[in-house]
């Protein structure tokens, strides 16, 4: 499809003539696909941009029968922007509680266990290390203890 010209685009009048124009060029088509019969056999409608006159006053208005109060009168942008805005902070609220609900028992569940494995890790590794330093500084010194005693034993 193709697009409005710029120039036309700045310039209602002329926009305007084109849609006349493009209207009047789909007529001419349906005319000639429709042929005439059909044209007058539908002339009586009236076309979207026909007044009507002949309104029927034994139908009520939309106010009379629902009653005047039906329908909700036009509310402030602003209102409605807080209304919005009071909306969001509750779902926020409601978000946030959810998180700190479901963050307390996943730490209630899982804390526990984590530290009892690192407790247990850090347990095996301080025992491992003792162990080491014990062998490197201990057992030299002891060793020395035993050997100088056995010296004089033999002595």
């Amino acid at each position: 499809m193709n697009e409005w010209p710029q120039a036309l685009r700045d310039d209602p009048a002329a926009e305007l003539e084109l849609a006349d124009n493009l209207i009047n060029k789909a007529d001419a088509l349906l005319r000639k696909h429709r042929g005439t019969e059909s044209l007058v056999q539908h002339d009586d409608l009236p076309i979207l941009t026909d007044v009507v006159t002949d309104f029927d006053d034994g139908i009520p208005l939309l106010e009379e029968a629902v009653g005047g109060n039906a329908l909700p009168a036009a509310a402030d942008p602003r209102q409605m922007q807080g209304q919005e805005r009071a909306r969001l902070v509750e779902h926020l609220v409601q978000i946030d509680t959810l998180i700190a609900r479901e963050v307390e028992t996943w730490l209630t569940n899982e804390l526990p266990q984590l530290l009892s494995r690192e407790l247990d890790t850090l347990s095996e590794r301080l025992r491992i290390e003792t162990i080491a330093h014990l062998r490197a500084t201990l057992l030299p010194t002891l060793s020395d203890h035993i050997a100088s005693r056995l010296d004089e034993l033999d002595h």
